[in-house]
């Protein structure tokens, strides 16, 4: 049975003949007979009662009707969705960096005639990789070092990912402005031994494989946890915690928290993940140059 059967009945029935429908479906009446026949034969089943005066529908035919009006309407709606332009989808997954959003407007305005709708998720490192590997984001962004490095080139393997690196950068302590250690050059880990740590949740706390924060937190030191980037910016600017990263950010945040960089800090590489099993857009194209673009003449704030 295929979708062209189906228009043949539907036809047929409004038509009350063979020949009627035959003309309005522009084909030939002993063709559009063969084809009923053959798909009676596949269903078991007798569609018509054919007669001198014309056609009638039996009570399987009638059963039919029903379903292959609804295949018919969504077939229909398919074809519609692809025939016209059609509003389309843009998402991307990431850590939780704030310097994204300078580029993503920038691909906004670009492709808006083309998209409709366009998602920034700022996720876990496990769904981030699970959202482009299920093909839910068209690309994601992450960072991997010595400490990680291993595991996620191996599930990069594993899932066919690629990676693609967009720069290197060393770990930046965030404070506040008035903090206790805002005015030191730079930062010793000895140094933030007395103060809280901010750090953003895991599905799995105790797999340092896939945190976000470059430094893990003492024993002996409290950790507060959070899902949201601007939650941990709020603890920060109204309490003595601290919480690291890679130090890029825009204008908003450096109005109120300082980047001090952390002695004998290991090197941190930022980038892009996409699925070698999908090609990439026009949109995700020209995301990736702009976050080039963008880490090019970025601000590290000290």
């Amino acid at each position: 049975m295929n979708i062209q059967q189906c228009r043949y009945v539907i036809s047929i029935a409004k038509a009350g003949s063979f020949s009627e429908a035959a003309k309005r479906l522009f084909v030939t009446q002993p063709s559009l007979s063969t084809a009923m026949k053959d798909l009676e034969t596949e269903l078991g089943a007798q569609l018509f009662i054919r007669s001198k005066s014309g056609v009638s529908l039996t009570e399987e035919g009638t059963d039919f009707l029903v379903y292959a009006n609804r295949i018919l309407d969504q077939v229909d709606l398919l074809e519609h969705r692809y025939r016209t332009n059609f509003k389309k989808d843009f998402t991307i997954t990431t850590q939780r960096y704030d310097f994204l959003s300078q580029p993503f407007l920038k691909v906004i305005e670009s492709f808006k005639e083309d998209y409709q709708n366009f998602h920034l998720v700022e996720t876990t490192t496990q769904k981030n990789l699970k959202n482009v590997r299920d093909f839910k984001s068209e690309l994601g962004i992450l960072y991997i070092d010595e400490t990680n490095r291993r595991v996620l080139e191996r599930y990069f393997q594993q899932e066919e990912l690629q990676f693609e690196a967009l720069g290197e950068f060393t770990t930046r302590i965030f404070l506040r402005k008035n903090h206790p250690l805002a005015n030191k050059t730079s930062i010793k880990r000895a140094d933030l031994l007395a103060y809280p740590q901010v750090r953003f949740s895991q599905e799995n706390q105790t797999a340092p494989d896939f945190n976000e924060d470059p430094i893990e937190a003492d024993d002996s030191q409290p950790v507060i946890f959070t899902n949201d980037r601007g939650t941990l910016m709020n603890l920060l600017c109204e309490s003595d915690a601290y919480a690291s990263g890679l130090g890029i950010v825009n204008g908003f945040v450096s109005q109120h928290i300082v980047l001090k960089p952390l002695e004998n800090s290991t090197t941190h590489t930022l980038g892009i993940i996409t699925n070698k099993k999908r090609k990439l857009t026009a949109i995700g194209k020209a995301f990736i140059d702009e976050v080039k673009q963008t880490l090019e003449k970025r601000e590290k704030w000290t």
